[in-house]
């Protein structure tokens, strides 16, 4: 909650030095407190999430980046269609996060490179 009063402060001191600055506090604080979501991880998911949390931190922590804005508004992302139908993707770089939203839960289902995520 700290973090959010600062946000809050900086907002009202405008200490946002241009109107950009300013709205992207203002974005950040209304997405923090709509975060309302438990990320659950498939064990597949896990699995591929670990050996990149091994391999690649710069990467990793792109996902962890990309889950906190899935966790604010997983319905921002593109809802898929067909055998992945209810099941949304955001892309981090050349691979895709794939995961569903069910009730409070967002389930992160796969992460692989995007030539191999579509091939079931």
């Amino acid at each position: 909650m700290g973090e959010l009063n600062k946000i809050k402060a900086d907002i009202k001191k405008e200490k946002c030095v241009d109107l950009k600055e300013c709205l992207e506090l203002f974005q950040e604080l209304w997405l923090k407190e709509r975060a309302d979501y438990n990320i659950l991880i498939s064990s597949a998911a896990r699995k591929k999430l670990g050996k990149v949390a091994d391999k690649d931190k710069k990467q990793y922590s792109q996902i962890k980046t990309k889950i906190e804005k899935i966790a604010k508004n997983p319905e921002h992302f593109k809802p898929l269609s067909g055998d992945f139908h209810g099941s949304r993707r955001v892309h981090i770089g050349d691979f895709v996060l794939i995961y569903i939203i069910d009730g409070d839960n967002i389930i992160l289902e796969d992460y692989d490179h995007h030539d191999h995520i579509y091939i079931r």
